[in-house]
């Protein structure tokens, strides 16, 4: 059929896909096993589950329990799971209380049922916070150690920034849960900076490493691997062996006892290096060189990229779309493992080494394929083909797969010539086509962060703008990463313009290949990413409406106390130094510009955000309100940075869906066209 852009009909509702709207992370693979964390919007909390490659999948916890912690804000890996004689060993952090437990848990198969979880950790008292990250097991077997985040309440006036009641530790609990009731039980292993992640001990227990860094950096700009020896369970003689000011150094793994694998940027992309620890000081060597990314932003506590394995080192590689491969240190050759696999996440894990069938486990997905649990085997030897991949997880909203579009990775030219990536999602709908000679309604999408990216699998929400006749641009503009160091310093002092300049780059040349029409070309984007959109709006008429998502407005009261420790001080180097560059944040202030928003635009905003808090939002809403332009303000109870829950995502598409029908003289309905779907017999 043909029918106007914007109003196809179609099976994705607000609601159904707000019921695909979660999301897989953190793999582990222990005998044979894959173990993972599934987001549930329904319920709001994060699931465990397991399986067997190519078997059906099972819940490890009950429905009481969410695998979460707070670390950083934006979490850490929550969970630790080992193999002992007749059961595996869970030790997780559960969401509702911060606490950590352990479990006993039979393996699959064997009709064991899992023990009830029982605390490692004391309860908070007295308005403390603290959270654990990123556990492993300890060289004794007695304990497990991660990294602790403790922040003290705040006690009176000028004691509202949280970096200076924060701190952070390499900690030691003991497995035997005497610490659950006796704080004094956990035991202090290293201190170094003021941001810790990555805790991992050498083969033989004799070392430790880890990575830190202080503020104002953030980890992309500098971090440092340090390295200690441990002497009766304490790091002691801690040195940094790489990074610093313009190195970020976000992962590192032990070969051996004396040799670290590290990924490192000092020429500009996150390669892979070797240090010899027992080599005399010499420098880390740079093993595969390549003006390729093999790593990303460390956003997270305990993220990882590659793994050592019995077969060589697995990574991940590419600028924008990614191979994931295992490179073999003895000839120096890189194999491809996952053909047609092109989008792989933080969380690459390998199988213990000396199990059967060695192999690694990591998020991967593509242009026509969600994101996946994806088992990957290794070959044996160099010479020997390995086995296909085997996705554990069904690829997220298979069922909508003909309207869900596959993304296309595409350049653009912006100011000066420079590139602009971004992934292009056209119109997609197998009943529908649009008028002859017109061009469809254009969502520029601006991702988070803003050192962060856009990957090019299939997006649900995406899916429902696309599969109702919307083209989306979803732009990496510049500071995201994936392009090298380069790319991502073009940000430095230039947030505000360079996105902004980016996202109209993007815009006009997609209008100007008949791909879009500038007259109904909107703008879109959370976080940062929402900041990206009022700027857009403010400096530039390009864009007809803006949906915005839990925004930063106003970079001169988002620090210090006004937002969360992590970033607290990241306006430094996305804007300036303050007095010194006080009129430079006034020009680049949505909130200072916002008498020039003349479009239209909705707002939503999480009730309990920490990171973005609604005053951010509010601000906006007032300034338009007083000049009585169109807008609507959504605040949802219960919902902090980014949206859980299944009714916020379903209500928030709602509402844009309401927007783009008022700005853009067109009827877009958010319900779904299919009845089978709601549940109702089709006539």
């Amino acid at each position: 059929m043909t029918a106007p852009y914007g109003e196809w009909p179609s099976p994705i509702s607000a609601e159904s896909a707000a019921a695909a709207s979660g999301g897989v992370s953190y793999p582990s693979i222990v005998s044979g096993e894959v173990w993972w964390c599934s987001s549930d919007p329904r319920t709001a909390t994060v699931r465990l589950l397991r399986c067997r490659p190519g078997r059906a999948t099972s819940e490890v916890l009950g429905p009481e329990w969410s695998v979460r912690n707070r670390s950083l804000g934006y979490g850490g890996r929550s969970y630790l799971v080992t193999t002992g004689a007749q059961s595996h060993l869970l030790v997780f952090t559960n969401q509702h209380d911060q606490r950590m437990y352990r479990v006993e848990v039979g393996r699959l198969d064997e009709g064991t049922e899992t023990a009830v979880p029982r605390p490692l950790t004391p309860a908070d008292a007295g308005g403390v916070a603290t959270h654990y990250a990123d556990p492993i097991l300890g060289p004794s077997g007695t304990e497990v150690w991660c990294v602790r985040e403790v922040t003290r309440p705040i006690t009176g006036p000028g004691d509202e920034d949280p970096a200076p009641r924060t701190s952070r530790q390499i900690v030691a609990i003991p497995l035997d849960g005497s610490a659950a009731a006796d704080p004094d039980a956990v035991r202090v292993v290293a201190t170094s900076h003021h941001f810790l992640s990555g805790v991992r001990v050498s083969p033989d227990g004799r070392r430790l490493a880890w990575v830190g860094w202080d503020h104002p950096s953030m980890p992309w700009d500098g971090t440092e691997l340090m390295v200690a020896d441990l002497v009766d369970g304490v790091a002691t003689g801690a040195t940094s062996v790489l990074g610093g000011r313009e190195v970020s150094v976000p992962q590192a793994e032990w070969a051996d006892s004396d040799t670290l694998y590290a990924m490192a940027d000092p020429d500009g992309w996150w390669n892979l290096h070797r240090l010899r620890l027992d080599s005399g000081g010499a420098p880390a060597e740079c093993v595969l060189p390549m003006r390729r990314e093999c790593a990303g932003p460390l956003w997270r506590v305990g993220p990882t990229w590659f793994a050592v394995t019995e077969v060589g080192v697995v990574l991940r590689h590419g600028v924008g779309a990614q191979q994931l491969a295992v490179w073999d240190p003895a000839t120096g050759a890189l194999r491809d493992l996952a053909p047609g696999w092109t989008e792989f996440g933080s969380d690459l894990r390998a199988s213990v080494p000396g199990e059967a069938g060695p192999a690694v486990v990591v998020i991967a997905g593509s242009a026509d394929r969600g994101s996946t649990v994806l088992h990957v085997p290794l070959p044996a030897a160099p010479e020997q083909p390995a086995a296909d991949p085997v996705a554990c997880t069904a690829a997220s909203h298979q069922d909508l797969r003909p309207w869900n579009p596959a993304g296309q990775r595409r350049v653009a030219r912006g100011a000066d010539g420079r590139e602009v990536h971004y992934v292009y999602y056209p119109p997609t709908n197998p009943g529908a086509v649009g008028p002859a000679g017109v061009a469809p309604p254009l969502l520029v999408h601006a991702h988070g962060g803003p050192t962060s990216s856009t990957d090019a699998g299939p997006d649900i929400e995406f899916g429902f703008f696309c599969s109702r006749g919307f083209a989306v641009a979803s732009v990496d503009y510049g500071g995201s990463t994936g392009y090298g160091r380069e790319y991502r310093n073009r940000l430095r002092r230039n947030w505000g313009i360079v996105d902004v300049s980016d996202c109209v780059a993007v815009a006009r040349e997609l209008a100007a290949q008949g791909m879009a029409d500038p007259a109904r070309t909107a703008v879109r984007g959370g976080s940062a990413g929402g900041w990206t959109a009022l700027a857009c709006l403010a400096a530039s008429e390009v864009f007809c409406a803006g949906a915005v998502y839990y925004p930063i407005s106003d970079p001169l009261t988002w620090s210090g106390g006004a937002t969360h420790d992590f970033e607290s001080q990241y306006v430094r180097s996305l804007v300036g130094d303050l007095p010194a560059d006080l009129e430079h944040y006034r020009r680049v202030s949505p909130l200072a510009n916002a008498d020039r928003i003349r479009s239209p635009l909705v707002l939503l905003q999480g009730a309990d955000d920490f990171i973005c808090k609604p005053d951010q939002a509010q601000r906006i809403v007032d300034a338009v309100a007083a000049r009585g332009l169109w807008h609507r303000y959504l605040i949802f109870d219960g919902e902090g940075h980014g949206f859980r829950k299944e009714s916020s995502v379903a209500a928030s598409l709602r509402a844009e869906a309401e927007l783009y029908s008022h700005a853009m003289g067109i009827t877009v309905d958010p319900s779904s066209t299919d009845r089978t779907r709601e549940g109702t017999p089709q006539p």
